[in-house]
């Protein structure tokens, strides 16, 4: 076994120590291999269910391809089975999986993403009244943005509806999100607006066959958020650059 240099100290191991802060693997080297393929790169991003990271064999690996990750950060060696779910110009997105997740405290536990979806709300619990709505006409509301655990909506010009939904009211829906998905929801917060209320309620019931349906789509609605902020970042530094070099 060889021995490590005295200015050396032997590196962690993913998995030896949890609640790291999920901001450690930033701008970290990280390699993915696959087969006998090895690259390296750096981790410039990781929430949620996905981390990026630029190197610049990129179109080596392909969206599917079975990769592992060792990521060198300050706080140790982690290291990780996954997949590539999306590529860009110079980088790669895989998924980060739920045991490595475990292992990093982030700030949201689960990343909110947002769109632009529609809902149905077609009845209502009142648990302080212990009054139930049911509405013969379903009333329709607008999804703002929306997580594995729950979503962010707004009900706009109805405001009969707005007086009697109020926290920890429980909500019979079903929102258009590419596919139908039923479930019940409670409200978590209720927040004036200038016009109408902003509604936050998190998942009591969702049917077991829609979950990887959700997930899927709050994947893709934040992979292609991501890379339009990245592309605008991008083009607002370039723009500065050169507003600078012509002064």
């Amino acid at each position: 076994m060889n021995k490590l240099g005295s200015g050396q100290q032997r590196m962690k191991f993913y998995g030896s120590k949890e609640g790291y802060d999920a901001d450690v693997m930033i701008d970290s080297k990280a390699v993915l291999s696959k087969n006998d393929f090895v690259s390296t790169g750096v981790l410039t991003y990781a929430l949620g269910d996905i981390i990026e990271v630029e190197l610049p064999e990129f179109d080596v690996f392909g969206l599917g391809d079975k990769v592992k990750m060792t990521v060198y950060t300050k706080s140790g060696l982690f290291v990780l089975d996954t997949t590539v779910v999306a590529k860009e110009q110079g980088s790669v997105i895989i998924i980060n999986p739920p045991e490595n997740r475990r292992k990093f405290t982030e700030k949201r536990e689960f990343p909110r993403v947002d769109v632009t979806n529609e809902g149905l709300l077609f009845g209502l619990h009142d648990l302080n009244k212990r009054n139930k709505h049911q509405f013969d006409n379903p009333i329709g509301i607008s999804i703002k943005n929306i997580s594995v655990n729950g979503l962010g909506f707004t009900i706009v010009d109805n405001e009969m509806i707005e007086k009697i939904i109020q926290k920890h009211s429980h909500l019979e829906v079903e929102l258009n999100l590419g596919f139908s998905m039923p479930c019940t929801m409670e409200i978590i917060r209720k927040e004036k607006l200038n016009s109408g209320f902003y509604y936050g309620a998190s998942y009591i019931n969702v049917p077991e066959e829609k979950t990887n349906a959700l997930r899927g789509f709050i994947l893709k609605n934040q992979i292609e958020t991501y890379f339009v902020e990245k592309r605008d970042a991008q083009i607002k530094k370039a723009l500065e650059k050169r507003s600078k070099a012509n002064q």
